[in-house]
């Protein structure tokens, strides 16, 4: 298995925040030692994005709960007034991705957004606090792991081209073909362009992207020759990937 990985968003930000759905996985593997961890200026903007609208679609959630609730919530059916609330807010919502964060951070949290409804007025604002400093602690790491330095935890290249219409045309189109998603033909080629350039030697790409990378590794590998493609887990003792 190659020593050089190249990082995907998702791998970022499941290991930095807490309730997403894949933290338990990709912080583990964060903590694996004997890899050289890279990603692009391309996976750093997207991460910075995502973040930015986790913040808002958490904290919109928290408004619409504050409005919604009775003065004095009962105890005893609370956690389904929590679930009913959560319900129709992830209908509001039209991306997927969004409805999924939502879902776990409620999930993750349920206890304490239970006690802060069932608290005073200021438990409520110091739990809304908190939330937006995980948030930003999140977008912290990001910045301080997540560099263009090559001594960097996660070296953030700022090399990779714009597009790949000139540079890798051959192998943009087979992967449009593969792929089937516009953003992940400029994100898995970034990785290629860093072997053949920067790394020149083979590079693991390592994502959770199941619907449009890991069910296609096999043709990805066969289109990008020295790339492989694996799920965090694979690097983890007792889990595949």
């Amino acid at each position: 298995m190659p020593s050089h990985h190249f990082l995907d968003a998702n791998v970022l930000i499941g290991s930095l925040v807490e309730w997403d759905g894949q933290h338990r996985c990709t912080y583990r593997y964060m903590q694996q030692e004997g890899f050289r961890r890279h990603t692009s200026k391309r996976v750093y903007a997207e991460c910075a994005d995502v973040l930015g609208r986790f913040r808002r679609t958490v904290l919109q959630y928290l408004e619409y709960v504050e409005q919604s609730i009775p003065g004095h919530p009962d105890p005893l059916t609370l956690d389904q007034t929590i679930d009913r609330l959560t319900g129709r807010r992830m209908r509001m919502l039209a991306s997927k991705r969004e409805q999924n964060v939502l879902r776990s951070f409620v999930r993750r949290n349920k206890e304490d957004l239970r006690n802060a409804m069932l608290g005073t007025e200021e438990g409520w604002r110091a739990f809304r606090r908190d939330v937006i400093r995980a948030i930003k602690g999140a977008l912290g790491s990001l910045d301080r792991d997540c560099r263009d330095d090559p001594f960097a935890p996660v070296v953030c290249h700022a090399c990779c081209p714009g597009d790949y219409d000139d540079c890798f045309p051959g192998e943009k189109s087979a992967l449009a073909d593969a792929l089937g998603y516009e953003p992940d033909t400029l994100v898995v080629p970034d990785s290629y362009y860093l072997r053949v350039s920067r790394i020149r030697e083979e590079v693991c790409f390592v994502t959770t992207d199941t619907i449009h990378i890991l069910r296609n590794r096999e043709r990805i590998e066969e289109i990008l020759p020295g790339i492989t493609v694996r799920d965090p887990g694979a690097f983890l003792a007792g889990e595949r990937g």
